[in-house]
């Protein structure tokens, strides 16, 4: 059976109620599908949002790691020459 056959065998068959109800039902669910392609793209947006936070928290705490690092050794040169020196 041809598209067009089943179409027009479908259109006979039915009422005008009914197939302004099943207009209805398609047009509801379309705008369904456009609502959560919609919000699906909003959390994938917020995802990436968040994730990027996140990485952005995550070199700030390297960043603070580093300076932490930089003084420590500064503090073990210091002691390593008061030392040195008190030896010597």
């Amino acid at each position: 059976m041809e598209p067009n056959e089943f179409v027009e065998k479908l259109l006979a068959e039915s009422s005008l109620d009914e197939i302004e109800f099943a207009s209805d039902v398609e047009r509801i669910l379309a705008e369904q599908v456009v609502y959560l392609r919609e919000h699906i793209h909003a959390l994938q947006q917020g995802s990436v949002l968040g994730t990027h936070d996140l990485v952005c928290e995550l070199y700030s705490r390297l960043e603070d790691k580093d300076a932490q690092i930089v003084t420590l050794r500064e503090e073990i040169d210091f002691l390593r020459q008061q030392v040195t020196a008190a030896l010597g």
